[in-house]
């Protein structure tokens, strides 16, 4: 079973601890950046993936606007640590990040960018119903997915 859990303090070691493959760290900052800027950043939510009660990933979301709720919500950051790709988790917790955006915060779209090189992600994304958009933003791939 697949949830999408907040980081506590209890949590925090095995969240940053949780890393991708050595050839995929060009594609994702940190966990621990990610939650520095989880501190920082207004609205950003930073939330565990938990199999089983067991960490496995972690998702940051964003608001796309901070001042117009209304225009979506950003997945800033997905990760499935190195030992456990491949076996179904990532579509399971993409499918519960989109449910949070949608039913946690009413998104009427929800947008993620991805480096372009990293094709895994990017048809995991499309398998999930998400289409490019045409945008570049930092180098990388916007895609959105509206239901």
């Amino acid at each position: 079973m697949i949830e999408l859990r907040p980081v506590t303090p209890e949590t925090y070691q095995a969240c940053v601890d949780l890393t991708v493959d050595h050839d995929q760290l060009g594609f994702v900052a940190p966990n621990l950046k990610s939650l520095a800027q989880a501190y920082v950043w207004p609205g950003a939510v930073a939330r565990l993936i938990c199999r089983n009660d067991v960490p496995v990933g972690f998702v940051l979301f964003m608001p796309v606007d901070v001042d117009d709720p209304a225009a979506g919500q950003g997945i800033v950051r997905f990760m499935v640590d190195h030992r456990f790709q491949g076996q179904g988790i990532g579509r399971a917790a993409l499918a519960k990040a989109i449910e949070w955006c949608v039913q946690e915060r009413r998104a009427p779209l929800v947008r993620l960018s991805v480096v372009p090189e990293n094709t895994r992600a990017r048809d995991l994304y499309r398998s999930a119903g998400f289409a490019e958009n045409g945008e570049v933003e930092d180098g990388e791939i916007v895609m959105v997915w509206t239901g």
